[in-house]
């Protein structure tokens, strides 16, 4: 350090060769700042867009309204010809099943010429996002919609044996219900709407399709019709996935597109005990370690009895890499399905618990909402470790759903329907 030569201050910053160093930091920190700021502003600018599903309607005014991801805003759409199938398809888009009702109201008043979308009515179908038949507009009508769609997914009351579960309180899962063939619980299933109930295809082999024999429990968390609540319903029709191999094949050990829907007589009055749960909106994906609920009847151990009061229990979603290990499932998860559990087991859905629901809440709709992601399906055992439940993946039957629906809502008996 003695023989180092020190300049004087003045003459060391103003040097020629510092002077340039100290310009370009000074470029570079106000050119980092300024990104920084038009970082701001543009996550300020889209937030109004970030974490919700990209169709709404308003629960205060019931306009529906698309996000524009071009220019980061939600427009208005436009009234046209195509209102009712309109209305329609976007509230199954967002998974509330059926539009109750639409209208029409003036349009706000824009300056600009692209402020709302209109549609491209001949290119509207269901299981299609709305969004590939709309293009900016001016809105020549002056007129946009309004829509009603179902409620779904939401608990009226306060929320105050699946293996390794509790029992429910009364209300908490109001879309559960007990399907029973001659008085005996068989599977698990969940409202969807006042007509229409999601389970697994694998409840109604052939020994049990005599529908006349068929009812649904509902209201209540006991799955007999003695206690306090419990509705009995008749069903009308069921539809289940005619790819569900092990019907066409009893050797085949692929349980793929495990989905059935069914119909009843006469439809539901929603109370604080009996509520449709909402279906994934359009695209919606799974995320791995996502905690889900699962609920049922079905055994409290494997070989147990079931369970006199309903159980839940919270159990995380299981990557597909996972759980196709070879000490897992060895590839036998396909893209129809996933997998639900602990690593080391002690929590998980057992016998009797088939076809009923696994749900998790979000917030793509701006309102809490539960969300059908799953159906039991199968699994090896019961809560043993590194064989987690097996659950259809709803996401992937959106449409199937709506065209079982649409196309045997007025056809009794029992049905096959193949992939849409």
């Amino acid at each position: 350090m003695t023989d180092k030569k020190m300049g004087s201050p003045g003459v060391a910053i103003f040097s020629p060769c510092r002077l340039a160093i100290a310009i370009s930091l000074t470029v570079i920190i106000l050119g980092g700042l300024g990104a920084a700021i038009w970082a701001l502003v543009t996550y300020l600018g889209r937030a109004e867009g970030t974490g919700l599903y990209d169709v709404q309607v308003s629960v205060a005014d019931r306009r529906l309204r698309v996000f524009d991801s071009a220019v980061h805003k939600w427009k208005h759409v436009c009234s046209s010809s195509a209102n009712p199938l309109l209305a329609s398809i976007s509230c199954e888009e967002m998974g509330f099943v059926r539009a109750v009702n639409f209208s029409v109201t003036c349009a706000p008043d824009s300056s600009n010429d692209n402020d709302f979308f209109c549609v491209k009515e001949s290119e509207l179908s269901y299981g299609k996002k709305i969004k590939t038949a709309f293009y900016p507009c001016k809105c020549p009508n002056g007129q946009i919609l309004e829509v009603l769609c179902q409620d779904c997914g939401r608990r009226m009351l306060p929320e105050e044996r699946i293996v390794g579960g509790l029992d429910a309180r009364q209300g908490s899962w109001p879309w559960q219900v007990s399907l029973q063939y001659d008085g005996v619980h068989q599977c698990g299933g969940s409202i969807i709407s006042d007509r229409w109930i999601v389970s697994a295809a694998h409840c109604f082999p052939e020994r049990y399709r005599n529908i006349g024999r068929w009812r649904v429990l509902l209201g209540s968390i006991y799955n007999t019709p003695t206690h306090k609540n419990v509705v009995t319903a008749e069903v009308k029709t069921v539809v289940y996935h005619s790819s569900y191999l092990p019907f066409v094949d009893p050797n085949i050990d692929d349980n793929s597109r495990d989905i059935a829907v069914l119909a009843l007589t006469s439809p539901l009055q929603f109370n604080d005990y009996i509520q449709p749960v909402c279906l994934p909106t359009y695209g919606q994906r799974l995320i791995d370690g996502q905690m889900g609920t699962v609920t049922g009847w079905g055994n409290t151990e494997y070989y147990g009895t079931l369970a006199n009061v309903l159980q839940e229990a919270s159990v995380p979603v299981i990557s597909d890499a996972v759980c196709n290990a070879p000490d897992y499932y060895d590839n036998q998860i396909t893209t129809s399905m996933f997998c639900a559990g602990y690593e080391k087991g002690g929590t998980d859905a057992c016998q009797g618990d088939s076809g009923g629901p696994f749900v998790a809440a979000d917030c793509l709709s701006k309102t809490s909402r539960y969300r059908l992601l799953g159906v039991v399906s199968w699994g090896t055992g019961c809560a043993m470790a590194k064989k987690p439940g097996v659950y259809t993946k709803v996401s992937r039957f959106l449409p199937w759903i709506s065209t079982a629906m649409r196309t045997y809502e007025n056809n009794p008996g029992v049905h096959k329907m193949a992939r849409t």
